[in-house]
Formats: C-alpha cells, structure tokens, sequence
C-alpha cells in the first residue's frame, strides 16, 4: 500500500511517518491492492488533527481524528479505516459465498 503526507503548520518527522506506517500496515491486510493512502496531518493550536483518504478497488474511505496527541489522532484514524475495511472485505467475501 502506498501512504502519502501532508504535514500542515507542523515539522515533517520521521517518528510521526514511521507511526502511522506501523499502523497502516494492519489496515493493508483488509484492502484490495492496489492501495493508496493520503494522510494529513494538520495542528492549529492545542488540536493535533489527522485525515486519511484510502483508495483501494475503486472504494473510498475517509476518516478524521482530533485529540490533543498526534498520535492519538493517528491511531483514531488507523482504527476508523480499519473498521471499514474490514467491513468491506467481510462484505465482499460473504457475496462471494453466495
């Protein structure tokens, strides 16, 4: 799966990128490749947001997470796409019985 950035009014770092690459991982195994992920993160004062488009199959998802920890908000969002994907997934595989 690919993850891209956008980093808004905060510094670009490694630890947030390998962050949310650990937890994306989890989410890879739930969607159909090819993957691309947009994650943007974005802080204005004491709120530290986190939006992720997923495109993956011609489906897309989208998720947003506020806290006052970015990687809070990381993982709020890893675990919102998560949820849908592995609804999706069940919901393509329980068809497929059919």
């Amino acid at each position: 799966m690919e993850l891209d950035f956008t980093f808004r009014n905060v510094e670009s770092t490694e630890a947030l990128k390998a962050w949310a690459i650990k937890r994306f991982t989890k989410v890879a195994k739930h969607v159909r490749e090819p993957a691309h992920a947009h994650l943007t993160i974005i802080v204005d004062k004491h709120r530290h947001r986190a939006e992720c488009t997923l495109r993956s199959g011609g489906e897309v998802m989208r998720a947003a997470g506020e806290t006052d920890d970015m990687y809070q908000s990381i993982d709020a969002v890893c675990a919102t796409i998560e949820n849908a994907a592995r609804r999706q997934h069940d919901r393509r595989t329980s068809q497929h019985e059919m």
